[in-house]
């Protein structure tokens, strides 16, 4: 038996493969899609429908959202391993939540949402380990998020107490 190819080398190592035997991994690697990116291309943008997953390969991707002032914040920058565009696999007609930017060039493999569907519908077990390790990916974001949540709340509260405290020095009289 030949040993796999580089890309499929890479696909069982991310983690979103975890626990694929080789076979299974070959499955979700016929619906895929090889795909280059270049430096400052934006892969989708926020309210856009979902339509695939995205593995980096090799390269950096910034994940951005505007905040209410239009000004553009860095969620997170992914690199080699990681997935983003999850939603589309498992939410049905979801919108994306957030722009997705090329931060290096690189590779990724696209995995469509409707190919992938089609294997679920038909309890391929490659796709069934992948919506778990999906769902272990997405909670870990979400127990990061959290605590990003709990960070922020700390600080406004400390300047809250701060600018009471800085009232009442202003107000004291001696």
């Amino acid at each position: 038996m030949a040993s796999p190819s580089p890309i499929m080398q890479k696909l069982i190592q991310i983690p979103i493969c975890r626990g694929l035997t080789e076979s299974e991994a070959n499955v979700i690697f016929e619906i895929a899609e090889e795909a280059s990116m270049t430096r400052g291309q934006r892969l989708f943008s926020e309210g856009e429908t979902g339509d695939a997953l995205y593995a980096i390969l090799e390269g950096h991707i910034d994940i951005t959202k505007r905040d209410h002032q239009g000004t553009e914040q860095l969620l997170a920058r992914l690199g080699e391993g990681s997935v983003l565009g999850e939603m589309s696999l498992i939410g049905g007609d979801s919108r994306r939540s957030a722009n997705a930017i090329a931060a290096t060039d690189g590779r990724l493999l696209k995995i469509a949402a409707h190919r992938f569907s089609r294997l679920l519908r038909n309890d391929n077990i490659a796709a069934l380990k992948i919506v778990h390790n999906l769902a272990q990916v997405m909670s870990r974001r979400l127990q990061q998020m959290n605590e990003k949540l709990v960070d922020s709340l700390n600080r406004t509260k400390k300047k809250e107490e701060l600018q009471e405290f800085q009232k009442l020095l202003n107000n004291w009289s001696f």
